[in-house]
């Protein structure tokens, strides 16, 4: 398995339970369903800055004609210029850690 294939899985886990067969959860189930999804958050935002990490060190923003990771993330990932300078301060604690 390759990275497409573990993003592809992700994402297919991602629109069940956006969809409506994760409606038919038990109430009483949600705890333990939310204490998943905080440990899944956890390990995305430790993978996210990771490859973000690889990314700024290799200057590949360069590729697209970006000056920074942080342009980059605003144009390409679409998110706002604010989001993207605390993705890149996120990526930044963490790797120091």
């Amino acid at each position: 398995m390759g990275v497409a294939d573990a993003l592809r899985m992700m994402n297919a886990g991602l629109d069940y339970l956006n969809g409506p067969g994760a409606a038919d959860l038990d109430p009483a189930a949600c705890g333990t369903v939310l204490r998943s999804l905080g440990e899944i958050e956890a390990k995305f935002t430790a993978a996210h800055a990771s490859v973000l990490a690889r990314f700024d060190a290799a200057d590949a923003h360069d590729c697209d004609g970006y000056g920074t990771s942080a342009t980059w993330l605003t144009a390409m990932a679409d998110m706002t210029p604010r989001d993207a300078k605390v993705k890149m301060r996120e990526m930044r604690l963490l790797r120091a850690h």
